[in-house]
């Protein structure tokens, strides 16, 4: 039946998909659209700003002058470096960070708010556990709905997201850093990396979140739509 453009930056969807989406459901499309649109921009004016830096650096450079040769191009080597440094670790790095803070909050808002819509009263939280993460699984073995894999990779996520909001991203001032390394060791697209020079941290890789974002866009909105059919929610 075609695709259609939803209100972001580059997302387009099934026609047939979209509608045979809920409203909130369309709203949790939106939502994760507007993470993937703040990825695509931020990485792609990073990019841009580098050019233009590299551009202005190589100008000062030219302008400077040594007295001793070898000064002149450490100065260079140095000056370019920290460029490279600034927009492709830094900056890249603290961008994929806020981006995977966003897509978590958007699907703990999802799952908690059809929480507040069951049918059924809720088991109690076991200690420890995400409240999106249980929230996720309930509704996975009241509806059958077979998100094994996904409620795995979204307690890694979620982890992940902790360690960078409460350490900062190292692994060295986080609680539960052994549990984390063995959740990164089994996870592709994030590794443990010294780029920063301040000890080992989370490294997110560019493509990733985008990945779980277009694996997040199938499954998230659906859930609503199969405990609706199992009258496990109210509308």
């Amino acid at each position: 039946m075609g695709t259609l453009d939803i209100p972001t930056m580059g997302t387009r969807i099934d026609l047939d998909t979209f509608l045979d989406q809920t409203f909130f459901g369309l709203d949790t499309l939106t939502m994760l659209g507007d993470v993937e649109d703040f990825i695509e921009f931020s990485e792609s004016n990073i990019g841009w700003q580098k050019h233009r830096e590299l551009r202005r650096t190589e100008q000062e450079c030219d302008a400077a002058h040594f007295d001793d040769p070898h000064l002149e191009a450490q100065y260079r080597d140095q000056t370019l470096e920290g460029v490279e440094y600034r927009f492709e670790i830094s900056l890249r790095q603290r961008v994929r960070y806020a981006a995977l803070i966003a897509l978590i909050t958007t699907i703990e808002w999802v799952l908690l708010a059809l929480k507040k819509r069951s049918t059924f009263e809720f088991p109690k939280k076991p200690e420890k556990t995400n409240e999106a993460v249980h929230a996720l699984s309930v509704f996975n073995e009241k509806a059958a709905i077979s998100l094994e894999q996904q409620i795995q990779l979204l307690e890694a996520l979620i982890q992940i997201r902790n360690c960078i909001v409460h350490a900062a991203g190292l692994l060295a001032s986080y609680k539960y850093e052994l549990e984390l390394r063995q959740r990164l060791g089994a996870l592709s697209g994030v590794n443990v990396s010294n780029l920063n020079f301040l000890g080992d941290c989370i490294n997110i890789e560019s493509g990733f979140l985008e990945e779980v974002i277009k694996d997040v866009r199938g499954w998230l909105p659906n859930v609503e739509k199969v405990l609706l059919e199992r009258g496990l929610l109210n509308q």
